[in-house]
This record gives structure tokens, sequence and C-alpha cells, in this order.
């Protein structure tokens, strides 16, 4: 039997995010009138509005930026995680082969990544959601932790794929 599964989970902003956003906000606002009054009653009257319209428009990249999904998509024992930014731009982290999983479980106080361990943040970072974690063997990254943010659908449908020795901790 065949196993699809697609699941979007979107990331929450940190505090430090929202308050990165505000500042990018003002700054942006503070430039663009900062360049209207430079230039105000000149000559240059015209550079000043292409430069505040420049600073408007970078500082709306900069705070779209923060806006990330994650999308994960298990086909039979691959799982491919994606990252949407801003629901334009999609780049692929990372594809995960369930049978070369080490070991999976439920992210707690007692959950560390080792020094030879590339980790791979795709979660929620929603205290209210449940965060799980797998150590694979990627041919890239060597040995790996993935952090992620699945269903109980989506958990269900991978249990089938670890190998028998993989450790538990759920």
């Amino acid at each position: 039997m065949d196993v699809f599964k697609e699941y979007i989970v979107k990331r929450e902003l940190s505090q430090g995010e929202k308050t990165s956003k505000i500042f990018t906000i003002a700054a942006a606002v503070a430039l663009a009138a900062f360049f209207i009054l430079l230039t105000f009653n000149t000559t240059l009257t015209l550079f000043g509005f292409v430069f505040a319209g420049l600073s408007i428009f970078i500082g709306y990249q900069l705070i779209t930026k923060l806006f990330v999904e994650y999308e994960y998509i298990l086909t039979n024992a691959d799982l491919d995680i994606d990252k949407i930014i801003n629901q334009a731009k999609r780049n692929r982290l990372c594809t995960i082969d369930l049978h070369k999983v080490s070991e999976y479980g439920v992210v707690n106080g007692d959950f560390a990544v080792g020094e030879d361990e590339t980790l791979v943040k795709a979660g929620a970072n929603n205290p209210e959601l449940t965060d799980y974690y797998l150590r694979f063997t990627h041919r890239e990254f060597g040995k790996g932790v993935l952090v992620f943010t699945p269903s109980t659908e989506m958990t269900q449908l991978m249990k089938p794929f670890f190998p028998r020795n993989a450790v538990s901790k759920l």
C-alpha cells in the first residue's frame, strides 16, 4: 500500500521577531520621511520620493521574510521537508529516508543535539502544539536531527517505516 500525506504548519513568530518587525516598520517609515524632508522644495524632490519608496519596499521585503510555513510531505518511506517563505518562495530543507531513522520521540527537557549532528528545525514554534524529533543518517548531512510538528495522523503513518531497532521516546 502506498502512503502519501501532506501537512503544512505555520511557524509562530518569537518575541524577538515581533520586536524586529516593529522596529523594521518604524525604521522604514522614518527613513522614507527623512528622504522626503531632505529633498523637499529642491530640484532633487523626485529622488527623495524614489529613495523613500525604496526604503518602504525594502522594509516590506524584510518583514515578509518572517512569515514562514513548513510543509511535510510523506511519500512511502521518504519525508520531504520544505520551507515556504511568505507563501511565495519554497526551499527544500531535506529529504529523510525513514528507514534510516535511529531514534524518534517527543521533544522535552531531556532532548539534546550532539556536536556531530546537524539540526534541522522545522517546527511551529508554538507551545500549544507537540514537537517531535527524528535522529537520522543522511548522505549529505551525515548524522542529523529533525525537529518538526507533524499531525497525529502523519506520525501514525510514519511509524511503520521506522526500523525495528529505532529507539522510541514517545
